[in-house]
């Protein structure tokens, strides 16, 4: 029987419970789903993240394959909480089919991002036009020892530069308010590709339309997922450094950064699987909740 046969909205304790049993249950499919994905970003994060650039620019340059590794995933679990379970091939065929709209979803979210970042630069914008303090004025400042007969001129320079820094306090505020608020909004984009065959601009207002009255919970919900998840992958990542350190005492800098990569790719085989079915139960509860949706077509 899946979660949802009673058509009942579940807490977050509940839907966190069904997460795991359905991993428990299904752990084998989906954990050689994930790794097909998984397993060889770990073999390339390992030879090729060095240091600090390598590791920032890694994740956008492999996020398709595992947007792919999600979609996978998303088919298993949807077909699975209706009684059709599918082998890895066909759940991951379906994966790539929906993989360019999946893109396509990303690129126009990510313009909205982008967009929304502009804006909310504005603040930014308009203290650095207010202060029209030039660079080379504020190295001056602070590269020599101040005499006692520049103190005023120092301080004044600080109290128009106060301008820009409320500037910037203004638009970090707006930026912690507007991204988690779209990411609640946008919450089970993925699933919605994948169990409405939606396309990318469809998939971004059904998920907007089912998390409308329910903004809040969808925040808390994404964000107890991202802290749960990710201080695992922190915890873990740090205990095989530790472990690995004394262990492998020749090993440098540059290979320990590449080991801790390729430690966090191995472990999203197993927590992928985990935070898309929470994401998928999420969203057939919301619309439970939207539309006293029953396992139909709502």
């Amino acid at each position: 029987m899946h979660p949802f046969s009673n058509s009942t909205p579940l807490t977050v304790g509940k839907l966190l419970g069904h997460t795991f049993g359905i991993c428990r249950a299904h752990s084998g499919v989906f954990l050689r789903t994930a790794a097909i994905f998984y397993l060889p970003l770990a073999i390339l994060s390992f030879f090729f993240v060095r240091d600090l650039t390598a590791t920032t620019i890694f994740p956008f340059v492999i996020f398709p394959i595992e947007t792919f590794a999600s979609l996978a995933l998303t088919a298993h679990c949807v077909e699975l909480l209706h009684g059709r379970p599918l082998t890895v091939t066909t759940a991951v065929g379906r994966g790539l089919r929906r993989l360019p709209a999946a893109i396509g979803m990303m690129l126009a979210a990510g313009a909205v991002y982008l967009g929304v970042t502009l804006i909310a630069m504005t603040p930014i914008w308009v203290g650095l036009f207010v202060v029209d303090l030039p660079l080379d004025e504020i190295r001056d400042a602070f590269s020599s020892p101040i005499n006692p007969g520049d103190l005023q001129a120092v301080m004044n320079m600080l109290g128009n530069a106060l301008w820009g820094g409320i500037g910037s306090c203004f638009t970090v505020i707006l930026i912690l308010i507007a991204f988690p608020y779209l990411g609640a909004r946008w919450i089970v984009v993925d699933v919605a590709l994948m169990a409405e065959e939606t396309g990318p601009l469809d998939s971004l207002a059904r998920s907007w339309n089912l998390s409308r009255d329910f903004v809040l919970r969808s925040v808390g919900y994404l964000l107890l997922l991202t802290i749960a998840l990710g201080l695992a992958d922190g915890l873990i990542t740090a205990l095989v450094g530790f472990v690995s350190a004394p262990l492998l005492p020749v090993i440098d800098q540059s290979t320990q950064t590449g080991l801790n990569d390729a430690v966090s790719n191995l472990l999203s085989i197993f927590l992928t699987p985990f935070y898309v079915t929470a994401l998928v139960l999420y969203y057939y509860d919301l619309r439970v909740r939207t539309y006293r949706y029953n396992f139909g077509v709502g």
